[in-house]
């Protein structure tokens, strides 16, 4: 083998071996929003059962904020906690004032993506940008390509803005 063939043989491995971002998971849903409240505050709406009433939904209730524990919601105000109109999230792991990972794992009666839903989780990212502003990052994974994924994706695309819209009136107007 010549000796300026060698470059190019080590380009064309070096091609092949860095070319695996190309097959990357696209699978996954990321949503970037910025609040005007300090971290520890933006924290304490996520984590307790006073801060999830602010904006999660009208009906909250964090049994234990743990790995293991549940997140029992109910967008019906009439409703109750426990009754068939209750979401359950799982607590999958959590990082203090860093990220939390949630599963849904139990779901309201006539929910139409159930199926694909069992296949999904959420993880959540904050991050300080200054004193009074904090980024949260909302990473959704599991998606797969068939019909009721791709609606469910859309479902919780518009879900989380919507969601992160009332964080934001909640936090900002104090």
């Amino acid at each position: 083998m010549k000796q300026n063939t060698i470059p190019v043989l080590v380009l064309a491995i070096l091609t092949v071996v860095c070319v695996p971002s190309v097959w990357a998971d696209d699978s996954r849903v990321v949503q970037n929003f910025e609040i005007e409240a300090d971290l520890n505050e933006v924290w304490k709406a996520f984590t307790t059962n006073e801060g999830t009433k602010l904006w999660w939904a009208p009906l909250v209730e964090i049994d234990n904020f743990a790995v293991g524990g549940i997140i029992r919601s109910n967008y019906n105000s009439k409703g109750k906690i426990g009754d068939a109109t209750t979401i359950e999230n799982t607590i999958l792991s959590f990082d203090p004032h860093r990220m939390i990972s949630i599963r849904p794992t139990k779901f309201p009666t006539g929910f139409p993506f159930v199926e694909a839903a069992k296949k999904q989780w959420t993880v959540f990212y904050f991050q300080k940008v200054s004193q009074k502003r904090t980024q949260i990052t909302l990473v959704g994974l599991g998606y797969t390509d068939d019909e009721q994924s791709r609606k469910l994706r859309e479902f919780f695309v518009a879900g989380n803005k919507f969601s992160i819209g009332k964080l934001k009136v909640a936090l900002e107007k104090n």
